[in-house]
């Protein structure tokens, strides 16, 4: 039987270490820190012993991978991103909607006014960014996330002092002082909540054009729209001059441009021009033919 030491008889694995710092290992023993070259070799392949990090060819192919992805990513996040903003939007338009119900109601039913111009005289006092910002914290919501325009902090063209002030503005037909309507007869201007015989099929809030006269105005003039029958697009660009019709989609100054309305119900909803405005007989902002022909 053969001899063992005083480590062995107290190491049951059979590894011990020696006095002199060797290794045991059954009947055969190696200095501590000794390479067996041959077994690393069998377990690596040749080249790879010792090696560290990617190679060139490796590193360009994972960046192209990266780039591969990338591209399809980035349009996916632009395309959530404006999607955020629309939904944003259709809040603001949503909450300004209510507040001005909510001073109809406390007005007796009489709605607030147009007051800023697109070019003649202003009456702040009455416009409907005044009176509304009693019921909310109008600067919350008057600048809406889908508005890229110049003029918040450069004057409108021809002007050195109008900048804008809201994104949104009133169909004019809703206002006293500005609908086609008080020429005629003042008495028979819808002013009121009374007198809008179709309270979700009339468009009350929009939104102003982003460049030229309007965008430092409160309200459109939608009877300015019509040429005549000869010219049955006129409708679509003449409005693009007072209103952002493509502000979620679309091409400006088209029948197909996208925009979002507040309508005096309260509701607000993503629509077409040609969705909102046919003719003089059939639209949504003509409080006495509103809804006809949709």
């Amino acid at each position: 039987m053969p001899k063992t030491t005083p480590w062995e008889a107290h190491d049951p694995s059979g590894v011990v270490a020696d006095h002199q710092g060797s290794v045991g290992l059954g009947f055969f023993r190696t200095k501590r820190h000794s390479t067996d070259e041959g077994h690393l070799k069998a377990i690596f392949p040749a080249g790879r012993v010792g090696r560290h990090g990617f190679s060139l060819l490796e590193l360009v192919v994972v960046i192209a991978i990266l780039g591969v992805l990338m591209s399809f990513m980035i349009p996916a996040l632009g395309v959530l991103s404006h999607r955020s903003q629309v939904a944003l939007d259709l809040s603001n338009l949503r909450s300004l909607q209510m507040a001005h119900y909510q001073f109809a109601i406390d007005s007796k039913g009489h709605f607030a006014d147009a007051g800023l111009s697109h070019g003649g005289l202003e009456n702040e006092e009455i416009a409907w960014l005044t009176m509304v910002g009693r019921y909310i914290d109008i600067d919350q919501f008057v600048r809406s996330p889908l508005d890229n325009s110049q003029h918040w902090t450069v004057p409108i063209e021809g002007t050195t002092d109008r900048f804008r002030r809201t994104s949104y503005g009133w169909n004019n037909y809703m206002s006293r002082t500005h609908s086609p309507d008080a020429a005629i007869d003042p008495l028979d201007v819808t002013d009121r909540l009374s007198r809008v015989k179709n309270p979700s099929k009339t468009v009350h809030f929009l939104h102003m054009a982003s460049t030229g006269a309007y965008a430092g105005a409160d309200h459109v003039h939608v009877e300015n729209w019509w040429i005549g029958d000869s010219h049955p697009d006129a409708p679509a660009v003449l409005a693009s001059n007072q209103v952002e019709t493509h502000v979620v989609a679309g091409e400006e100054g088209t029948k197909t441009a996208m925009a979002n309305y507040g309508f005096v119900d309260g509701h607000v909803q993503t629509l077409s021009f040609g969705e909102v405005y046919a003719r003089p007989e059939s639209n949504r902002f003509d409080p006495k033919v509103a809804g006809i022909g949709f």
